[in-house]
């Protein structure tokens, strides 16, 4: 399997209107030290690299540095999906832990600041940082995230970005047309500009729908949540999909449950088995 999506923290210091921790009350929950080694030492014979996020602020944690370390110790590629703003407390952190593999920048995230101002300060931010990776790290693939193509009203703020992203790395972005087959722009080294849709998270209350379609859940991925709970779908933050526990159950007797060989083998099938799935708007991207 190639990823986890591991959840260090379900806490969040924005409040997006398109994520699901705007829209319902949170106790935050914060992954211990201890869960966390537990869950490395389990899964690093079965997974190629973590990803420290499902819903939350990863750069939140308090403890994110030995995280980083110990996923170095089991030779796990790190990846990180942040908001961006906390990025300049972390700044030397990210660069000198030669673990971290990816950092994907959700800019569409700062769209919604009243205070434009403030927000292209957050974003000047990652774009420092960006460029003394380029120079340090020239390793690290960074993204900078604009997933709000066809919503209205995002045409200003997408506009900002991309000028500020020519300034800075001196190219061109006019030529560039987003298309489902074409998301992914090079700006410099291992940085890019990605462009996509907004989706809905899904939710598993809605009735009716097809249960016809795929996923690549189980097969390239599975999220861990905060309390160790194993889900299949790295979207699924309320654990409507939960298969097991850590440190419980070993990753190996969770997988092989008759539930998740039921999902796996309905998706090689293109059956969406579970009404989780079948409320997935993801899930329709893939060709069935």
């Amino acid at each position: 399997m190639k990823y986890a999506y591991i959840e260090i923290a379900n806490a969040c210091n924005l409040n997006c209107s398109f994520c699901p921790y705007s829209q319902k009350e949170h106790f935050p929950s914060w992954m211990s030290v201890e869960l966390f080694s537990k869950i490395i030492d389990d899964i690093k014979n079965n997974v190629e690299e973590i990803y420290l996020h499902v819903l939350g602020e990863p750069l939140l944690h308090p403890d994110l540095k030995i995280f980083l370390e110990i996923a170095d110790q089991a030779k796990l590629r790190v990846n990180i999906t942040t908001n961006g703003t906390l990025i300049k407390k972390n700044h030397q952190l990210l660069l000198e832990s030669t673990v971290v593999r990816q950092i994907n920048f959700s800019v569409h995230a700062l769209e919604e600041w009243s205070n434009q101002e403030k927000a292209l300060s957050a974003l000047n931010d990652m774009l420092l940082f960006a460029q003394e990776a380029a120079e340090k790290r020239p390793d690290l693939y960074i993204n900078f995230r604009l997933w709000n193509i066809q919503k209205e009203n995002s045409s200003h703020w997408n506009r900002l970005v991309s000028s500020q992203l020519e300034s800075t790395f001196h190219c061109d972005l006019s030529s560039h047309d987003f298309s489902i087959r074409h998301k992914s722009f090079p700006l410099q080294n291992r940085i890019y500009l990605h462009f996509d849709t907004r989706f809905e998270w899904p939710d598993g209350k809605q009735e009716g729908l097809s249960t016809k379609g795929t996923c690549k859940a189980l097969d390239s991925h599975i999220g861990i949540l905060c309390d160790g709970r194993v889900v299949a779908c790295c979207l699924d933050h309320n654990g409507n999909l939960e298969l097991g526990k850590l440190p419980k159950q070993t990753l190996s007797s969770i997988l092989s449950s008759p539930r998740a060989v039921a999902m796996k083998q309905g998706f090689k099938e293109k059956k969406l088995v579970e009404p989780f799935c079948q409320s997935c708007g993801f899930c329709k991207r893939f060709k069935v």
